[in-house]
């Protein structure tokens, strides 16, 4: 039998179209209407879809948020999309609108390189993936940012000038106060809000979360329009704005950084009456007292915060749960329902800090707790109604365990049953009987 050979002819293979994203950004209210959010986004869609060779991949869009910032969300969302290939190139206006910061700039270009993705910068006319590429980045990068350190001290050297003139840079309305020719005046219906803060907080004692809640449970709007937290509550507390006086320089805003207190960095300067009070300065003060008496103490030897602040999650709501504390015993509670009553999260399952700490233990497989291997390890930690809590390890994988509350019996110390026993005495012969 003769051999026959048949050759199959190779199918034609279409070239492939270049994936091609576009990233535009917009930080400031005075850019021009061709350079404006909306513009952008259709400029870029019309671009990207004219080329007959590019498939259009999509635009990533960062609306009011500097290019100094690592921590845009389009821009992470759009690197985490070139890292799964759905990116060949990266369209965008200039190297100021990408990254002002030179080495985020370079960082990102060169990962994006590793990964076989191109950027095109528009007003540069320069491929990140071309031979002079990264010289010339880092060298107009390096322009970029000084331009940005210049504009920051430019500003704040006439910031500092409006505060020696005792003026407020950026003037505006804010709760309690409204500004008429340049001065605040006094907005009645909300002074009578702060004035009842002030009273129920120096006054009659009541705690920050509670008169948040008092304050929802009235139907009152906070300063922002929506509902009151216990850290609006603080804030109004601390201002002393509302005692007539203004303090201007209380915080401080840098290049690369967020906004935060001046705590002796900048000076400060007060103005004395500069405006009718709301609360007076002695009930300020006393307020001030009450807060510190009150501060509550931090989770360690060095005051830091717990491990488990902001990993323990409400499986209803989805927001943290908080750190309490009773006289006894730490536990964690939803921070909705803290503040909002079961009306806002119907979670009202409070979970013990030991208790946690043993089930954290038991979903590692340690006997005793590595706050180093905790933070290495688990992403987060969901508390279900059902008394299930689920740990979400970082490599996404999950381990759910079931709790029960412990019995009174099992769950008092020695130190807990001894003062019961006191004051169970007290009450039956009186505080000056020592009877045993």
């Amino acid at each position: 039998m003769d051999r026959q050979i048949v050759k199959i002819k190779a199918k034609p293979t279409l070239p492939s179209k270049k994936k091609v994203a576009a990233y535009c950004r917009v930080s400031v209210s005075k850019d021009a209407t061709l350079h404006s959010f909306v513009a952008q986004v259709s400029y870029y869609q019309d671009y990207i879809s004219s080329n007959p060779d590019w498939m259009f991949a999509g635009i990533y869009a960062d609306e009011g948020i500097s290019g100094t910032k690592a921590n845009r969300p389009e821009f992470n969302r759009m690197i985490e999309d070139c890292k799964q290939g759905r990116i060949d190139m990266i369209v965008t206006k200039s190297i100021s609108r990408f990254a002002r910061n030179t080495m985020l700039l370079l960082e990102t270009t060169r990962l994006l390189k590793k990964l076989n993705v191109d950027v095109y910068f528009e007003e540069q006319n320069m491929h990140s993936m071309s031979v002079d590429g990264e010289l010339m980045l880092s060298l107009l990068a390096g322009f970029a940012e000084e331009e940005v350190v210049s504009m920051s001290n430019n500003v704040r050297w006439k910031v500092g000038k409006f505060f020696e003139e005792g003026k407020v840079w950026g003037l505006h309305d804010f709760f309690g106060y409204k500004v008429v020719n340049g001065r605040y005046e006094i907005k009645e219906e909300e002074a009578k809000v702060v004035r009842r803060i002030f009273d129920e907080y120096a006054k009659q004692g009541v705690g920050t979360q509670k008169i948040a809640r008092r304050l929802n449970g009235d139907g009152i709007p906070s300063p922002m329009g929506s509902i009151w937290r216990e850290s609006t509550v603080r804030w109004i507390l601390r201002n002393p704005t509302y005692t007539g006086e203004l303090v201007l320089g209380r915080y401080s805003c840098g290049i690369n950084e967020h906004c935060k207190a001046n705590i002796g960095k900048y000076s400060l300067y007060k103005v004395a009456e500069d405006h009718d009070a709301i609360v007076g300065k002695e009930e300020f003060l006393r307020a001030q007292e009450l807060m510190e008496k009150r501060r509550p103490v931090r989770y360690g030897p060095n005051n830091n915060l717990s491990p488990f602040t902001k990993k323990l999650k409400c499986a209803t709501c989805g927001k943290n749960y908080v750190r309490k504390n009773s006289k006894y015993r730490t536990f964690w509670a939803c921070g909705t329902m803290s503040v909002l009553s079961k009306s806002a999260c119907r979670q009202t399952l409070a979970l013990r800090e030991d208790t946690l700490y043993e089930l954290t233990n038991q979903a590692l497989g340690i006997k005793e707790f590595d706050e180093k291997a905790f933070k290495e390890k688990i992403d987060r930690i969901v508390v279900h109604e059902s008394k299930d809590v689920d740990f979400v390890f970082m490599d996404g994988s999950i381990k759910t365990l079931h709790f029960e509350f412990k019995s009174r019996k099992d769950s008092w110390t020695p130190e807990m049953k001894e003062d019961a026993r006191r004051r169970e005495l007290e009450r039956l012969y009186g505080k000056n009987d020592n009877q045993d």
